[in-house]
């Protein structure tokens, strides 16, 4: 009878179990930008033409940067944030604001005038993209600006052929050169993430090893504590107090392990090894007390969930939450705890600045602190197997 009922059921199960990987998937099939912040730097001083009338071509070509995209859905692919200096840019960059940046020198209107001389000098643009902070939107950053630049440059060479035609005069052999290609374009990596750096990705490939390891310590600890008999709330929260010596313990074993095994066997690129073994243990206490809160108030059901978490989850830590659908960047992104792992190894990794008291670390010294003060609460929750007679509390404090 029951081969009967699992052979009926079969189709559903599977259909379930494909459904189920579909969804996990789906954040990562066709990524589409949505208005992925780059800032637009006009440097650009202006320049003299011969009439004797001024002209600023940075305030032209950032009008056609901002029109260079068509929008979608009520979305632009890039949100442009206006900035008057190449140093603001890169501090952004470096606090990791902007994915990218185009620049547009001081002398870029000068340069492009003189393409309608006999003497051209070709203005240049500079393409800033901040490869450390995401490799696949630092990427379609690169492309977006590319494609700008492009098409900047056909509008310009529009303009100039036409002002040629107007002048009739002979063009020389240095304007025709540059027709082709009128405005040249520099692109750099800023905060770029090397070569033994699972392109880009080194801070996501550490994180299923820390979270396995989170969440079998955990079982661990709660089998124990299952099996344990308390007679009172006392000895309950000294247990609680022993996992969470054993916790540090496992936490500094995985934070220095992991560390190990990927500058010595992955031989990845890790600046600073003190720096990421602290982080790592830190992150795998702060799991692993999450871990034992959560099942401390629901037992054993609670696992699966962290399971779950980290089966849809995993694929979203790789990219960056401005080219999610619109469902996973404002409803599952945002409270996914192990992006505060991956953020901050990509701040160790990538931005060079060791570790400190930024946001990632806050987050996770909160998740720990909150986790602990929970399961300390569950202790004064009575499970009904495991009731602490009033009598025997009474009776411990006696003696």
């Amino acid at each position: 009878m029951l081969k009967n009922k699992l052979l009926l059921w079969s189709p559903i199960i599977t259909l379930a179990v494909g459904l189920l990987f579909s969804l996990a998937s789906l954040p990562s099939i066709h990524p589409v930008p949505r208005e992925l912040p780059i800032a637009l730097v006009n440097e650009d001083e202006g320049a003299v033409l011969p009439d004797k009338s001024n002209i600023n071509m940075g305030d032209q070509v950032t009008a056609m940067s901002k029109k260079a995209f068509s929008q979608k859905e009520g979305q632009q692919p890039v949100k442009w944030v206006k900035l008057n200096e190449k140093s603001k840019a890169m501090k952004g960059m470096n606090e990791r604001e902007y994915y990218g940046a185009l620049i547009l020198p001081k002398d870029f209107s000068k340069n492009l005038v003189s393409l309608q001389t006999a003497s051209p000098s070709s203005p240049k643009l500079q393409i800033l993209v901040n490869q450390g902070m995401n490799s696949s939107a630092s990427a379609m950053a690169s492309q977006l600006l590319n494609g700008v630049v492009d098409q900047i440059n056909g509008k310009v060479r529009e303009q100039i052929i036409s002002g040629l035609k107007q002048k009739k005069d002979p063009l020389s052999i240095d304007t025709v050169s540059v027709l082709a290609t009128p405005i040249k374009k520099e692109t750099m990596n800023v905060n770029a993430f090397g070569t033994h750096s699972a392109n880009g990705n080194s801070p996501v490939s550490l994180f299923q090893p820390l979270w396995m390891g989170s969440l079998v310590g955990a079982v661990l600890l709660f089998v124990v504590m299952k099996k344990t008999v308390f007679i009172s709330r006392k000895e309950k929260f000294q247990f609680i107090t022993k996992q969470f010596l054993v916790g540090i313990f496992l936490a500094a074993l995985s934070g220095w392990g992991i560390t190990w095994f990927a500058d010595g066997i992955l031989e990845l690129d890790i600046p600073s090894k003190m720096d990421t073994a602290i982080f790592l243990s830190m992150a795998y206490l702060s799991f692993l007390l999450m871990m034992l809160a959560v099942v401390s108030w629901i037992g054993m059901k609670g696992f699966p969930l962290f399971a779950l978490l980290l089966f849809f989850g995993a694929p979203l830590l790789s990219m960056a939450p401005e080219i999610m659908p619109e469902f996973y960047q404002n409803w599952i992104y945002p409270w996914l705890p192990m992006r505060y792992m991956t953020d901050g190894l990509r701040h160790l990794f990538f931005f060079g600045n060791g570790l400190s008291w930024d946001q990632s670390v806050q987050v996770l010294c909160g998740i720990g602190i909150t986790s602990l003060v929970l399961l300390l609460l569950s202790a004064l929750i009575q499970n009904e197997k495991q009731k602490i007679p009033a009598d025997a509390e009474e009776k411990v404090s006696v003696s």
